[in-house]
C-alpha cells in the first residue's frame, strides 16, 4: 500500500466541517491526536457523516482529552463510556476517542483499517512554531479508486478485533450500494471463522447459528436488541437514545 494525501479541496472541507471545540483539541494536541476513518470517506462522497472518530496514543490520553473536550463543548456531561470509545456529545456531529485501538503515528492507524475507503488520516502539524503550524493528511493509494467505484476491498488487518466486525460492515455498505469482490468477502467470512472455536463445528446446525450470531452481536448489540438480548439493554437506549455506534 502506497501513501497518498487528501487532495487540498477534501482535506478544507474536512477541517471546516468539524465541531469548532474538536478542531481546536485538534490543533492544541496534534499530531499525537488525529482524526481518521468514516467522516473523512464521508467528506468526499459527500454523504451525510454520523459521528467523528479520534486516534489517540493511549488509553489515558484518550480520557484526559476527551474530559478537555467537553469543557470546552460545555456539554454538561462527562464522556459516555464504551469498551471501544469515550464518546463527547459534541455539535453537530458527536466526537469520539478510540482507545481500544491505540496508535502513535495517522499512518500505522490507517493500515489497520479494514477496508481501503476507510484509509485516511488528517492531522495538525504544529511546525516550529505554532504561527507555522498546517493542517496535514495521508491516505492509501486505493482510498481514492476504490470509493469512487464503490467498492470494498479488505484489508485483512493484523489486530485484535471482533470477529464479526468486518461483516457487518460489508452488510451496512452494501445497502448503500457498495459492492465486493467474491474473494474479498470469503477473506472477511474467514476471519469471522476464526473467532469461531473449531469443536463448535461439532455440535448441531441451531448450535453453531448461536455461535455466530452471538460473535456478531459482540460487535454490535443494537443490530437486533429485541432478539438478541434482553429488556434490560433496551431500557437502557430508552434512557439515552443518543448512544453512539460502536461500530469503528
Amino acid at each position: 500500500m502506497d501513501r497518498c494525501q487528501l487532495i487540498d479541496l477534501d482535506l478544507a472541507w474536512a477541517v471546516r466541517r468539524l465541531p469548532r471545540e474538536t478542531r481546536k483539541l485538534l490543533k492544541e494536541e496534534g499530531p499525537k491526536l488525529f482524526l481518521a476513518g468514516g467522516y473523512l470517506r464521508e467528506i468526499v462522497t459527500r454523504e451525510p457523516a454520523s459521528d467523528i472518530d479520534l486516534f489517540v496514543p493511549d488509553k489515558a490520553a484518550a480520557e484526559i482529552w476527551s474530559k478537555r473536550l467537553s469543557e470546552y463543548a460545555k456539554v454538561g456531561r462527562l464522556p459516555y463510556a464504551t469498551d471501544n470509545a469515550l464518546t463527547v456529545f459534541t455539535k453537530p456531529l458527536t466526537t469520539q476517542f478510540i482507545h481500544r485501538w491505540t496508535f502513535s503515528d495517522p499512518w500505522q492507524a490507517i493500515k489497520s483499517f479494514d477496508f481501503t475507503m476507510a484509509q485516511a488520516a488528517i492531522w495538525w502539524d504544529k511546525g516550529v512554531a505554532v504561527s507555522s503550524g498546517s493542517w496535514k493528511s495521508v491516505c492509501s493509494s486505493r482510498f481514492y479508486p476504490d470509493l469512487a467505484a464503490r467498492r470494498l476491498i479488505y484489508t485483512v488487518p493484523d489486530r485484535e478485533e471482533e470477529a464479526g466486525g468486518s461483516l457487518l460492515r460489508v452488510l451496512k455498505f452494501y445497502q448503500r450500494g457498495y459492492r465486493i469482490p467474491l474473494s474479498d468477502l470469503g477473506a472477511v467470512i474467514s476471519r469471522l471463522w476464526t473467532g469461531i472455536e473449531r469443536k463448535a463445528w461439532d455440535e448441531n446446525e441451531s448450535i453453531r447459528a448461536e455461535i455466530v450470531t452471538g460473535l456478531l452481536n459482540e460487535v454490535d448489540p443494537a443490530i437486533d436488541p429485541d432478539n438478541i438480548i434482553g429488556g434490560e439493554f433496551q431500557e437502557d437506549l430508552e434512557e439515552d437514545p443518543a448512544r453512539p455506534d460502536t461500530l469503528p
